[in-house]
């Protein structure tokens, strides 16, 4: 094979985005070094004093060049030799890097005092008894395992080559392009994850792959491996009672230690105890420090004395035994006694350990109801970090203020992309896109929120994505955030897949996270703990069919996804199915599962014959999930076996759904359903098997008529719909006739059971006149003749325009006339928000007392009526930055005084987590018709505003809103 040479072009990665490769790092490529040629490698010294992370990575990176080449390095602890050698070690503790350093062969002063930073470069006889060395040089034992695992970065090795089984592209010869890089410290000193709700996929996965029958030592040193290759440095091992406490098994903690991972645990493990595998009531009474404090007390001490000599961050404070509230005994707002917990804990660190307890690194997390304590005052010490947290579903609750970010301790934040719990889980895809991500780790970062970040990850997989996107943040905050959603997919893909299909992946992951974004898979079904599936409000009948859009949208994405691993290498395809495929195919059977099952009983309400037909493709895509499951569950000859489980805590939305049905009448019959309206014109004798009435408020339009089509509108030049289906076991023949020429008339859309979707359109080109026009379409057949009446509007605009459509102007944020940015203000953040094209305000915006003081985004359109109005705002349901600061907008029309709108005050949170938007409204009078301005005032940093709505009347009933009404070019 042909002689890669690898360097800041790596993959196809643009040499002007190096970011990635070498995060917040210098680096010159004057030169290369001969890694593999001839079969033949440089051997990798390492001192045998040096920590043993550091062989561990040589030994990895060994094993990375063999994968790729199929030549192995050797890795010795003796003096280095020969024409060409690696040398890799910690300042401090190798004596070939301290050599280098104090003969003036190798400069470090870049990293000193840079915590995790290293320097590699290539040395020319520097090193006695070698010709040329290519030497990884770290500040610490950390910093040397970053610099080692960068250079499996530089050959093309994934992260996720063992968790994903990312194969590298192989090559017989390999020229690493390097001459020196420097690497200072990470932008958030502390970056790991969270293995939690492990019930369903890792747990059940290690019982068979783990020689412990748990989460074990074998298990948490693929784990810690795979953290130290996403350059992260922190570890929540799983907590749950299915699983054996982490710290019960002391080889745990050593094997942590050796891989250089610092151990934390929980919000609701306090001093790294997991209280449901190691609470005792039986032995130790009540886990209530009010009553039962010293044997609380003592439980603290015995890990504090164990796991004391090992690198940890404690977690301080106090909740319940097992993620619920503290008992709080005696003191109704818990602060006095959350206070003396902390003070007592941080005794034990003088006690057991000898040292000030300042110096040990420590977090109190303020989760749920500790939280609520926190705001009624509780003095936290000024050296631990205050862990900030998200409301489990991706968007923080609070901030530090411009006093809490001046603590010695600092800032964290712990965030969730997967999560047990109310209003409704999600555990089972990843489905949080990195825009969210970005946005809201955005606000951690310019608020000093930079001591800790931690991700509940759930199970490691199927977040991988996710995963990696955080943790790059963490590592490369400027460099990372700076790419933006797309551009960071795309990297990933060149990265993980090669170059050629990396726009394509990333394309298909943007539309896949815009789409699950809107609602995830896991809520589909609108199902809790209590409740069984429930019709969604996806309207079936509204604009053009929304339901029957998202699903069309999400098998496109499928098929996609399915032609891109076809043009991969075979040896690429396990890795894609996990990491792109599984999820894609997942959801795009999740929502056809319910928006079918949906459909079913709305057409058995019609009376449709081909309502069984729904039932049945229903019931084939929860098959299709089963099926693609249990291929995930079999690659690499049932490597992943119990890993991924489809249906986590067993949830209904998981299940076959129930449907409609009805029972077909034996004589054919014709029936007419208008979009719009949930009833069919024509009375259908086929029989339902239940009354599903009550199922058809969801998408009922108070006054929509089933005899007459939406207004077409000249300037936007929608097109609608006419279903002709049959009510028998036979279809008949019918006809379409339109009244006048300036009608078009489409009948080539059939679908299951013969079901004829009529397209009606207008030809403007044969329509004569400026006003408003009324005609016809006649369908005839089955013994029946209806008439559905038909309005064109000619209304026209320049293209680009915003109009009025059927009593409705929808605009998507981003096409702004302009924007006024004062201090801050709206940004355009694309895969951002439902419509994948939200604004943002930042969080360096300043809150106003006054509109005339705030940046705004100005809008015009243009609607053909006047009167009352109603503007509805739909946010993406954020929360106020920290207490200094509101969640407010105003919004004026046409110059009227501003309204000012609390988005907070406002907001159903159970709704608008699921519904992934929190919609305000305001009332307003339109004097004319014609031209209108529009001004949307950033009132409060942290708002992000996702859809606009002026409803003058013709709203109909759906989930997302309107399609965008924008005059086309004619």
């Amino acid at each position: 094979m042909g002689r890669y040479l690898l360097g800041a072009a790596l993959l196809g990665v643009p040499a002007c985005l190096p970011s990635l490769l070498v995060p917040a790092a210098h680096a010159k490529t004057a030169a290369t070094f001969p890694l593999v040629a001839e079969r033949r490698a440089p051997t990798i010294h390492v001192d045998a004093g040096d920590a043993t992370v550091v062989s561990i990575a040589a030994k990895a990176f060994a094993g990375d060049v063999q994968a790729v080449s199929g030549t192995l390095p050797q890795v010795s602890t003796a003096a280095p030799s020969g024409d060409l050698a690696i040398v890799a070690g910690t300042i401090g503790k190798s004596a070939a890097i301290d050599r280098l350093v104090a003969e003036g062969k190798l400069s470090v002063a870049a990293i000193k005092g840079q915590a995790e930073g290293y320097v590699v470069a290539v040395v020319d006889g520097g090193v006695p008894g070698v010709g040329r060395a290519l030497v990884i040089a770290g500040a610490d034992r950390r910093g040397t395992a970053y610099g080692i695992f960068h250079l499996s970065r530089m050959i093309g090795v994934s992260p996720w080559t063992w968790w994903a089984d990312v194969k590298p592209q192989q090559r017989a010869t390999i020229d690493l392009a390097v001459d020196t890089i420097t690497q200072k410290s990470p932008s958030v000193k502390y970056r790991g994850f969270f293995i939690n709700d492990e019930d369903w996929s890792i747990r059940p996965w290690a019982e068979e792959k783990d020689p412990t029958g748990t989460i074990g030592p074998k298990t948490y040193a693929q784990v810690c491996e795979l953290l130290l290759r996403l350059r992260a440095n922190l570890l929540w091992p799983a907590m749950h009672k299915v699983t054996t406490a982490f710290n019960l098994d002391a080889q745990n903690a050593k094997v942590a230690d050796d891989y250089a991972i610092v151990m934390g645990a929980s919000h609701a493990e306090p001093m790294l105890r997991n209280n449901v595998g190691e609470w005792s009531h039986a032995e130790r009474g009540e886990y209530n420090y009010d009553t039962n404090g010293p044997a609380v007390l003592e439980y603290w001490r015995e890990r504090v004395k164990t796991n004391g000599a090992y690198e940890n961050l404690y977690t301080i404070g106090m909740r319940g035994i097992h993620d619920s509230a503290i008992v709080a005994g005696h003191e109704a707002d818990g602060v006095k006694l959350l206070e003396k917990v902390v003070a007592d804990q941080r005794e034990l660190f003088r006690s057991e350990l000898g040292r000030d307890p300042a110096t040990v690194p420590q977090v109190f997390v303020p989760y749920k109801e500790v939280l609520d304590v926190y705001r009624k005052g509780m003095k936290v010490p000024e050296d631990a970090i205050l862990g900030w947290v998200d409301d489990n579903h991706g968007y923080i609750r609070q901030l530090s203020t411009s006093a809490e970010q001046k603590r010695p301790g600092g800032g964290g934040v712990y965030y969730h992309i997967s999560y047990w719990g109310k209003p409704n889980d999600y555990l089972w895809l990843d489905s949080t896109p990195p825009a969210l991500i970005g946005e809201e780790m955005g606000k951690a970062y310019a608020t000093n929120a930079r001591a800790m970040w931690m991700l509940n990850v759930g199970d490691i997989k199927p977040g991988e994505k996710g995963a990696e996107y955080f943790l790059d943040l963490a590592y490369d905050f400027d460099g990372t955030s700076r790419l933006g959603q797309h551009d960071w997919l795309k990297q990933w893909a060149s990265r993980t897949f090669g170059a050629e299909q990396a726009g394509a992946i990333a394309d298909v992951l943007g539309e896949y996270y815009r789409l699950n974004f809107a609602r995830k898979p896991e809520h589909m079904g609108y199902n809790d703990e209590e409740l069984g599936i429930q019709g969604t409000d996806m309207s079936p009948v509204a604009y053009g069919d929304e339901a029957d859009r998202r699903v069309a949208a999400y098998l496109a994405l499928d098929a996609k996804a399915t032609q891109i691993a076809a043009a991969l290498p075979q040896s690429a395809r396990d890795g894609f199915f996990q990491l792109v495929q599984y999820p894609i195919r997942g959801s795009a059977g999740m929502n056809e599962k319910i928006l079918s099952a949906d459909r079913s009983f709305l057409y058995a309400w019609q009376g449709r014959a081909s309502t069984n037909l729904y039932a049945e493709r229903a019931v084939a895509a929860f098959r299709s999930v089963k099926a693609a499951t249990a291929t995930y569950n079999v690659i690499g000859d049932g490597k992943w076996t119990r890993f991924m489980d489809d249906a986590p805590r067993y949830q209904s939305v998981f299940s076959a759904p129930p449907v409609g049905k009805v029972a077909p009448s034996a004589s054919a019959g014709l029936g007419i359903a208008v979009e719009g309206s949930v009833d069919a014109l024509v009375a259908a004798p086929a029989k339902a098997e239940a009354d599903y009435g009550l199922r058809m408020e969801a998408w009922r339009n108070k006054g929509a008529r089933a005899d007459s089509l939406p207004a077409f509108v000249r300037a936007t030049g929608q097109r609608h719909f006419i279903d002709v289906f049959a009510t028998g076991t036979a279809a008949p023949e019918f006809t379409v006739t339109a009244s006048d020429p300036w009608i078009r008339v489409d009948r080539s859309d059939v679908r299951l059971g013969g079901d004829v979707r009529v397209w009606i359109s207008i030809d403007w080109a044969r329509f004569t006149g400026n006003t408003q026009r009324k005609g016809q379409v006649v369908i005839t057949g089955g013994g029946i003749e209806r008439a559905i009446a038909v309005v064109a509007d000619p209304m026209t605009a320049p293209a680009g325009t915003l109009v009025e459509d059927n009593g409705v102007v929808s605009i998507e944020p981003h096409h702004y006339a302009m924007l006024r940015s004062r201090t801050g203000g709206w940004r355009h953040v694309p895969g951002l928000g439902r419509s994948g094209h939200a604004l943002e305000s930042g969080a360096q915006t300043p809150s106003a007392t006054d509109a005339s003081s705030a940046p705004y985004a100005e809008y015009r359109f243009v609607t053909r009526g006047s009167g009352a109005a109603k503007l509805r705002m739909g946010l993406v349901p954020t929360f106020p930055l920290n207490a200094e600061h509101g969640l407010r907008y105003a919004v004026s029309i046409d110059g009227a005084p501003p309204q000012v709108v609390d988005v907070e005050a406002n907001k159903n949170w159970d709704d608008a987590v699921q519904r992934a938007t929190s919609v305000t409204s305001t009332d307003w009078t339109l004097g004319k018709p014609g031209a209108h301005t529009l001004r949307v005032y950033a009132m409060d940093p942290c708002l992000v505003l996702d859809s606009i709505v002026v409803d003058l009347g013709g709203l109909q009933k759906s989930y997302m809103p309107p399609p965008e009404t924008v005059a086309r070019k004619p």
